[in-house]
């Protein structure tokens, strides 16, 4: 629709003619409205145009605060809400702020509403037939051809994360195109192909062929490949996840029952596994398992849609929306003091917001459904404070400013959020939080339920307190609820406070951690985190510069471990063996790390070429306290080169149950002078002075044993950590 902008101009002066910097946006309103209450604008655009003639006329002070006020109601975009420098506040005193009238009762939407009335029970006996026999009568079909005009593209034959559009959202959460299992991985163990095989040096892939497995289970008999099976899996790493379309199964070269895929994937098939021995993959889109509730399937050529509604049908009062645009639904680059307010913003099939600035605040917004990460906000002196960040296709939150070759902090803070449900469609490498730059700070927010990490952060000087992460890593191994890795420059970070409980699929113990300290990264200080029911507290890859003080770990399957990969991998500093990525002093070259700023903010890695680089010095280990470990209270490398590398001392290990008919968890003879340890017993269990660890509840009693067996223990602030105010 073609703004009338002259219209708007002359309609603005008049409504601020009275001083006032205040517009008023309502959907229920006509167009052309002049931003006053009794005529306020109708859509967002409407808005952001009339404030932007009112300011070139000068109609309002250049220190005034702006607020464009909305109703309650849906404001239904069909296209990107794009804010521009100007759009932006003149100081941290006079921002532009777009707010709900009333929190939580104006929301942005991204998509098309399907109607409930749309909606027949499928009559075609051709489908039925095809509908698994317990889905027969419930599943519903709808014409959505005047919602999706023009060609529907097919779905990509390879993909990393979203699905090609569009998306569908059924109550406020991802449709779940039609799979199966309807949970969990089904899986495989004979490779017949490993196709495309990822060399771990520079010169990269040199095989591109799709890999091939054989798949025995009958189930595969009743999908439809003729009309496309797409299949998401952990085809080599169970770090590594990717959703490819099968070329065909059936007979190949002699064998039986042998799916072939349709491209290749980055690490190919089976193809030097790392993690579980059978490879896990469900499949999807497919018509032939419309089963579940919440399921669907579009017929792309046809426009038709079908789903599978909860129990009881579909309702008047049911949300189905469809998304097709692929920009955010608000995105703003070079912008200034602005501030978003009590907004929800929902079904996007990209990102929510992206915003790039300075001075840019998301105070008690709801950002959820969005097929790409929910928010982005890049620059300096930002705040995200009391959102919800929810359904989310791959990040849920990207934070990064600041300048790293500068060591300039951004000094923007992500406070009091609520991220889960994250990582949806793109399972690994998609954390509640990914933080990047120099300077930022994350604080008391509770981030949960999760494929893969909940933090993945790169760069300087950061902090991160107060958090509460739990139910993440729920698919994969060799990851950390919070992760780092392989670069010496991520350098003066700080953890402190943090409770990181919980982590990995129900009933295993897989190769996870709570913070991982990956492939010799460097410059990292854990101090007075809690670390309860997780297979490794704490994992230093070979890197240095890593205090560990005043941290409790418990019910862990090993407490914290401290490899020697350095000395002892190939991959070292070298492209030939671990190709570019595993270029550790070219990376820290890159900021000039002797000279200057780096040299006198970080001397120690000033020196690192001259101090036995390859080894895992200066990482103290002090005043923590291990509750029953099950295997390992602290891994050492056999290489450890015990005598240069830190102090272990004044650490206390406690056994509730003592022995209790098991081993209890091993202390390496090398360091057990570093350990006190205290042993209840099965008749009398102690805790020596926690109120219930067992259970997570870490505050300690008066007189509590333990303090006096690890004097230098300093209490935690267990209060101020998100979501344990009653701890």
């Amino acid at each position: 629709m073609k703004t009338n902008r002259s219209g708007i101009f002359a309609l603005a002066c008049a409504a601020l003619s009275a001083g006032a910097a205040t517009f008023h946006v309502d959907n229920s309103a006509t167009l052309h409205g002049d931003g006053s209450s009794a005529k306020p604008f109708a859509t967002l655009a409407e808005a952001r145009d009339g404030v932007r003639a009112a300011r070139q006329a000068g109609k309002f002070a250049n220190d005034e605060t702006v607020k464009i006020v909305l109703a309650p109601g849906d404001y239904v975009l069909k296209g990107s809400l794009a804010l521009e420098e100007s759009d932006g506040g003149s100081s941290e005193s006079a921002p532009v702020v777009w707010k709900a009238a009333k929190a939580g009762t104006a929301r942005v939407v991204g998509g098309v509403r399907v109607p409930a009335g749309a909606f027949r029970p499928v009559t075609d006996a051709s489908i039925l037939a095809r509908l698994p026999e317990e889905a027969r009568g419930k599943v519903l079909q709808a014409d959505v051809s005047t919602l999706l005009p023009g060609k529907i593209p097919p779905m990509s034959h390879s993909f990393g994360g979203t699905p090609t559009a569009p998306m569908l959202f059924i109550n406020h959460r991802f449709g779940t195109l039609a799979r199966w299992p309807n949970a969990e991985f089904t899986s495989f163990s004979k490779c017949v192909d490993h196709g495309a095989v990822v060399k771990r040096n520079a010169g990269g892939s040199d095989v591109t062929k799709p890999g091939a497995f054989v798949y025995s289970n009958p189930r595969a008999k009743r999908w439809n490949f003729a009309e496309g099976v797409w299949m998401n899996g952990y085809w080599t790493h169970d770090w590594d996840n990717r959703s490819v379309k099968a070329a065909s199964y059936g007979p190949e070269n002699g064998m039986n029952d042998v799916i072939r895929l349709a491209a290749s994937v980055p690490y190919g098939v089976m193809s030097g596994t790392w993690g579980r021995k059978d490879r896990r993959f469900y499949v999807f889109n497919l018509l032939d398992e419309l089963d579940a509730p919440g399921e669907w399937y579009l017929d792309r050529e046809r426009k038709t849609l079908y789903i599978s509604p909860s129990e009881g049908g579909l309702k008047e009062t049911d949300e189905v929306f469809m998304a097709t645009f692929g920009e955010p639904l608000v995105s703003a680059k070079k912008i200034a003091h602005v501030r978003f307010e009590g907004i929800a913003f929902e079904y996007a099939y990209g990102t929510g917001l992206s915003l790039a600035g300075t001075d840019v605040q998301v105070v008690g917004c709801r950002v959820a459904c969005c097929g790409g990460t929910g928010v982005t906000l890049h620059g300096d002196r930002n705040v995200m404070r009391g959102c919800e960040v929810a359904q989310t296709g791959r990040n849920g939150v990207s934070a990064s400013g600041g300048d790293r070759k500068t060591l300039r902090r951004a000094e923007s803070v992500f406070e009091g959020n609520h991220v889960h449900d994250f990582g949806v469609f793109q399972r690994t490498y998609a954390p509640a939080f990914g933080v990047n730059g120099c300077g930022i700070t994350l604080r008391a927010n509770v981030m949960h339920d999760a494929p893969h990490s909940a933090v993945l952060y790169g760069g300087n000087d950061h902090l991160f307190e107060y958090n509460n992460v739990y139910r993440v890593l729920l698919e994969t191994g060799d990851a950390g609820a919070y992760y780092t890795g392989r670069d010496w420059t991520t350098q003066g970070n700080m953890l402190r406070f943090n409770y990181t409980h919980d982590l990995g699929a129900e009933g295993e113990m897989a190769n996870t951690m709570g913070f991982y300290f990956d492939d010799c990264d460097c410059g990292d200080e854990e101090y007075g985190n809690v670390f309860h029911n997780v297979s490794r507290g704490i994992m230093v890859g070979g890197g240095r510069e890593h205090p560990i003080r005043n941290n409790i770990f418990s019910c862990c399957l090993v407490g914290m471990s401290i490899d020697c990969r350095g000395m002892t991998w190939k991959h070292w500093n070298s492209a030939e063996h671990g190709g570019s990525s595993w270029l550790l002093e070219d990376k820290a070259k890159a900021f000039d790390y002797t000279n200057g700023v780096w040299a006198a903010r970080y001397p120690r890695l000033a020196d690192i070429m001259r101090d036995h680089p390859r080894e895992p010095l200066y990482n103290p280990v002090e005043n923590n306290i291990f509750i029953d470990c099950r295997k390992q209270i602290l891994a050492l490398d056999r290489e450890a080169p015990l005598a240069r590398m830190a102090p272990i001392a004044n650490n206390v290990v406690v056994n509730t149950r003592g022995t209790n008919g098991v081993a209890a968890a091993s202390i390496d003879s090398r360091i057990a002078a570093g350990f006190t340890v205290l042993n209840g017993s099965a008749e009398a269990p102690c805790s020596f002075g926690f109120a219930d660890a067992a259970n997570g509840d870490f505050r300690f009693v008066p007189g509590a044993a333990i303090l006096k067996a690890c004097p230098g223990f300093q209490l935690l602030p267990l209060e101020r950590i998100a979501g344990q105010r009653d701890m």
